[in-house]
């Protein structure tokens, strides 16, 4: 008995020992981590927080707090520099800024978080012009498109109105228009076209075209003309035979306006009311007799070799005509029609004869007195 009890009493003393060996061990252990980690000061992309963490280097520190980092990121200080208890490590992370400036689209690695900072950061501000985001816009670890419309000069002719110069930030066409509140109808016409990129000096004219439609209800029809030939009468000559009427119809028109003028009218459809009746017009198809030097020896030619070198068809538009030299009055008061020059070298004799007849040879004092006729 007495021995099984010495026995029990020196196990629970070996087990006593190795429990404090046990305590030793660990307490020193935790006193050696203790010893080994650093408190640092972690700011990342600007947001900062106290980490402890074991290791010599920031690449340790980094890699002790789960941080990966590629070329495209900013570390200060280096990855490869010493740290102690204490240090502040400051880590900004690259992201892609896909930056679409009028429609041409370039990528860069950007470590800024703001808009307006990373911008500066590629030196670009854009002063002026339009963005997609904010300036003060967060720029995520995933980066960000931004799309930038610069200002520019645009000539712009709207309508019937002057050309003028304006600077605006617009891309296309329509955005040009939209910028001036001008609504584009169906029916103008816009050169260039609206999709088009417009880059600064350009020009955009709009061709303003207004279509409208116009009722008249009683609208005259001028009445038509009929000719009908007459081998009787010389080239030139006409007579009315039959007097026209108009006529009364209602119509339709299609108007094109044109930057405001009219520019077309077209009948759409017209219903006649009234018939026009026709003007009939007797039209002389006979040929004007040709100059007639060769007339004869008579007194007559003589007299008109005198007055008029001969000539039975001059008409210099002095006042005189034909051979003979009449006056219009002269050669209608004996019954001659039209103008003597019109008719042949007989016909003028035959009026010149009436003429004599009636008042001598004094009607043509000059050359009857040369040719001794008085």
């Amino acid at each position: 008995m007495r021995s099984r009890f010495a026995q029990l009493s020196r196990s629970k003393a070996v087990l006593a020992t190795l429990v404090g060996v046990i305590v030793a061990a660990v307490a020193g252990t935790t006193v050696g981590y203790a010893a080994l980690s650093k408190d640092v000061t972690l700011t990342l992309d600007g947001e900062t927080r106290q980490v402890s963490a074991i290791g010599d280097t920031v690449a340790d520190v980094l890699a002790a707090e789960g941080i990966e980092v590629t070329d495209k990121d900013l570390v200060a200080p280096s990855v490869d520099e010493t740290v102690t208890d204490g240090s502040a490590i400051a880590v900004q992370f690259g992201r892609p800024l896909e930056l679409s400036v009028d429609g041409e689209t370039t990528t860069y690695w950007v470590n800024s978080t703001k808009v307006a900072s990373a911008l500066g950061e590629i030196g670009r501000r854009f002063e002026g012009a339009d963005l997609s985001a904010s300036r003060g816009s967060s720029i995520g670890r995933r980066g960000m498109t931004l799309e930038v419309v610069t200002p520019k000069v645009v000539q712009i002719k709207l309508g019937g109105k002057d050309l003028r110069k304006r600077t605006l930030t617009a891309l296309t066409v329509a955005d040009v228009l939209e910028s001036m509140d001008f609504e584009v109808d169906e029916h103008d016409k816009v050169t260039p076209s609206l999709d088009t990129e417009i880059a600064d000096g350009d020009k955009v004219v709009v061709t303003d075209i207004r279509i409208a439609t116009k009722r008249v209800r009683r609208e005259a029809i001028d009445a038509p003309v009929v000719e009908r030939e007459d081998p009787s009468m010389y080239e030139g000559e006409e007579e009315v035979v039959q007097p026209g009427r108009d006529g009364v119809r209602a119509v339709t028109y299609r108007l094109r306006f044109v930057n405001g003028e009219l520019a077309a009218r077209k009948v759409v459809r017209a219903d006649v009311r009234v018939k026009a009746v026709p003007t009939i017009v007797r039209v002389g198809t006979k040929e004007e007799p040709s100059a007639d030097f060769a007339g004869g020896n008579t007194v007559w030619d003589r007299l008109a070799q005198c007055e008029s070198g001969g000539n039975w068809a001059i008409n210099t538009g002095n006042g005189y005509y034909g051979g003979l030299q009449f006056s219009a009055a002269t050669w209608a008061s004996v019954g001659g029609t039209g103008l003597p020059h019109q008719h042949s070298r007989e016909e003028q004799i035959k009026r010149g004869q009436i003429l004599q007849a009636r008042a001598g040879w004094g009607q043509w004092p000059s050359c009857s007195a040369k040719l001794g006729l008085r």
